[in-house]
């Protein structure tokens, strides 16, 4: 259960979020991309119960703060496409929120408008406490400070990491210089480069990642890092969403060929798949040596 104040990551090995980070965790896990958006607009709190339904093991969300400093559960810098709204979501005040409405699935032109509010971030961990791990991808670096306070105030670093795209080599990594650091995990963002991969997991194991994402160009990038995140124990974060651009390792022929494109990334290490399809990636890693990694 989530502690009534934030401890140190040190001391929170046995913290929901450590436990299912850790290599020792044979489960391949399992993150749905701004929650399951199939019947509830994404990034919403229909869309986290859904997960909660489904048996996901973590919901990724985004957030962005307002002109007011409002946190909110929203992808884009415009409202348009996923609200009743339209213009600058850095615009919206706390008076305006209350009237906003969610557009179905991904939202766009076509898409109708639902009973399903705008959330404030706030919200969105009240929902998940206790239920499911949460990844905030922070839309903005400049609100990656309020992001970590909030979610420290709430005391839920149990259950949530947060992200961001570093150079792993940066003598210093900004995060590093930010009040929650070393209180709410962190996770890293890097672009693997085929023979230079293990130095770059490597060169992030002081920020004691439980996670890293990684982009990359080839299986070989992924299969090098094996050994310096066995020693960090810090797991391995794929996407494969079609907007990910990973080769061709992407959720549609997922659809087609789940063992072409999901075994051939857990076959290189990979322990955490982010996905847009993730009821259909449950059913495939239960068929399969019961969602264990190799």
């Amino acid at each position: 259960m989530p502690l009534s104040r934030p401890r140190p990551i040190a001391d929170a090995i046995a913290s929901p979020l450590a436990a299912a980070a850790t290599l020792a965790n044979p489960k391949v896990l399992v993150i749905a991309h701004r929650g399951v958006f199939d019947r509830a607009p994404e990034n919403s709190l229909a869309a986290l119960e859904r997960a909660v339904a489904l048996g996901v093991d973590m919901m990724e969300l985004d957030a962005q703060a307002t002109d007011e400093g409002l946190l909110l559960t929203l992808h884009d810098d415009t409202l348009d496409r996923t609200t009743t709204a339209v213009g600058p979501a850095a615009a919206l005040t706390e008076a305006a929120l209350g009237g906003l409405r969610l557009r179905a699935g991904q939202g766009g032109p076509g898409a109708e408008a639902t009973e399903e509010r705008l959330p404030r971030l706030a919200e969105m961990l009240e929902a998940a406490r206790g239920r499911i791990l949460l990844n905030i991808d922070t839309k903005h670096a400049r609100d990656l400070p309020a992001v970590g306070r909030l979610v420290l105030d709430l005391g839920m670093a149990d259950e949530v990491v947060v992200k961001a795209e570093i150079d792993p080599f940066a003598a210093r990594q900004p995060v590093e210089d930010m009040d929650f650091f070393g209180r709410v995990p962190f996770m890293p963002v890097l672009r693997l480069t085929a023979g230079q991969a293990a130095a770059q997991v490597q060169a992030v194991a002081r920020l004691a990642p439980p996670m890293i994402e990684c982009k990359f160009d080839g299986l070989d990038a992924l299969r090098e890092t094996r050994a310096a995140r066995s020693a960090a124990d810090s797991r391995l974060w794929v996407n494969s969403l079609d907007c990910a651009h990973c080769l061709d390792f992407n959720d549609t022929r997922a659809l087609l060929d789940p063992e072409g494109v999901w075994g051939e990334l857990l076959e290189a290490g990979v322990g955490a798949i982010q996905t847009d399809i993730a009821e259909t990636l449950i059913a495939w890693l239960g068929a399969r040596h019961g969602g264990a990694a190799r």
